[in-house]
């Protein structure tokens, strides 16, 4: 997630400047005249994209194998997008160390429950002594840019088609269908 909100701008062929406002109270609030920052360009992603990646998760959760279907992260096509997310590397992990196998399970639970609470899906593991919490990147507007979208988009897409087993072409393809 991002440290700050971000100051929407337009490129006027000349400058940029902010867009409308808020955007130029924002600046305000922020610099000072003649401050020189950086500028991180990435622009906003389409609608059409990311109704187009709900739809194929839809169409992926209403396709999954019957030995699928009561995996924990069958519930509903939200969760299988968490599960896929985290499957893929577009999560966060927490890491608890605590010397003993026993109380590494304990930990465990403690910390799914916490996570599962705060971002609605987690995943948790143990590893000898080691409890392991990954939770989903969120892909709102806010927290995600379009690079960073269009990746965790197509690694989803990816994986999802392999989990049905279907060509990733064929799983955006009816996605595309589906969010017409």
């Amino acid at each position: 997630m991002r440290k700050t909100d971000l100051i929407r701008v337009v490129w006027t062929g000349q400058a940029l400047e902010p867009d409308g406002n808020f955007a130029m109270h924002q600046l305000h609030d922020r610099l000072g005249a003649g401050e020189v920052i950086n500028v991180d360009l990435d622009p906003e992603r389409s609608e059409k994209s990311h109704k187009h990646q709900f739809a194929f998760v839809r169409t992926a959760w209403q396709n999954l194998p019957e030995a699928l279907k009561n995996a924990p992260y069958a519930k509903n096509a939200e969760t299988l997008r968490k599960h896929a997310l985290i499957a893929t590397g577009f999560c966060d992990t927490e890491m608890l160390a605590v010397g003993c196998p026993r109380r590494a399970e304990r930990s465990a639970a403690a910390m799914s429950r916490l996570a599962t609470r705060m971002s609605g899906y987690a995943v948790t593991e143990v590893q000898g002594t080691v409890a392991y919490c990954h939770t989903p990147l969120s892909q709102s507007q806010r927290a995600m840019g379009a690079k960073t979208f269009q990746e965790s988009k197509q690694a989803v897409l990816e994986w999802l088609a392999d989990l049905i087993g279907v060509s990733p072409d064929q799983l955006a393809n009816a996605g595309r269908k589906e969010a017409a």
